[in-house]
């Protein structure tokens, strides 16, 4: 059966093979048995609908994607992820308020573990010790490894450290979500610090939630930074939009940019971006 994937957004994640469309349907679309159309983000749905529409005239299509809170079933490689990514597990045992993933897709359960260079999972470190074990001996066959998906900072112990430091890591990403969670976030910097250079100890750093300002938001950017880890901005979508956030995001989305304002500037982020 010839599937046509339709993806409402390119992203760095999605696929690039001849099957893979981004737009309305060309001329050869009514070639293909199905129409897969993928909506990751909610702000991507009335986009994704239309496209739906669209190539329905020519296919038998559907819609779904996370916007739309499918689950997700078996992982199936270089179907809806480009090639090399791969997810071994689904949901996650946490109840972030600002995380839809447990409402989603319930609690942690494992898949079937599929060859890959990027994990993807929600929280790796949360699956049965088992699992986790024939994740890393999978990876030991891999090269320039990237737990792109996050390893949850309070579950990286010294075995942990011990098992990456075992394998072809690129980058290593933690997240510092919560002020009240810094201790951790501090500790699992310290630990990984010891193997790793900070150029691959990423950490992404919620911003815009609640009633953060842009000095907390830059002061737990800079926490990060000065802690030994490279941190990366996530603007809460929901939340500010103003372009005093957008510019601190890509200040902090870039590592060169990153390193540049790290390293020259002097004032604070709200000087920079002249906040009142």
């Amino acid at each position: 059966m010839r599937i046509a994937r339709v993806f409402a957004r390119k992203t760095f994640m999605t696929p690039t093979d001849a099957d893979a469309y981004f737009d309305v349907p060309p001329f050869q679309a009514k070639e293909y048995d199905v129409a897969h159309v993928s909506v990751t983000f909610t702000e991507d749905i009335e986009w994704g609908q239309f496209l739906c529409q669209q190539w329905a005239k020519y296919t038998n299509t559907t819609i779904g994607g996370p916007a739309f809170g499918d689950e997700g079933g078996e992982f199936v490689p270089g179907l809806y992820l480009k090639p090399g990514v791969t997810i071994t597990s689904g949901g996650c045992c946490n109840n972030c308020s600002f995380c839809v993933v447990p409402k989603r897709e319930g609690k942690i359960r494992t898949l079937e573990i599929k060859p890959g260079h990027t994990i993807q999972d929600n929280n790796l470190l949360a699956c049965p010790d088992d699992h986790i074990a024939k994740v890393f001996e999978m990876l030991k066959s891999q090269k320039q490894i990237d737990f792109a998906g996050g390893l949850e900072a309070a579950r990286i112990t010294d075995s942990v450290v011990d098992k990456l430091r075992g394998l072809s890591v690129k980058q290593l990403w933690i997240a510092y979500d919560d002020s009240g969670r810094w201790s951790l976030v501090l500790r699992a910097i310290e630990r990984l610090k010891q193997h790793f250079p900070q150029r691959k100890i990423r950490c992404y750093v919620l911003i815009g939630y609640g009633d953060d300002t842009l000095d907390k938001a830059e002061g737990r950017l800079r926490q990060v930074f000065d802690a030994g880890g490279l941190p990366f901005a996530m603007l809460y979508s929901p939340g500010h939009t103003e372009q005093k956030w957008k510019l601190l995001q890509r200040t902090f989305t870039r590592p060169a940019a990153t390193l540049a304002y790290m390293k020259n500037s002097k004032d604070s982020i709200r000087e920079v971006v002249g906040a009142k």
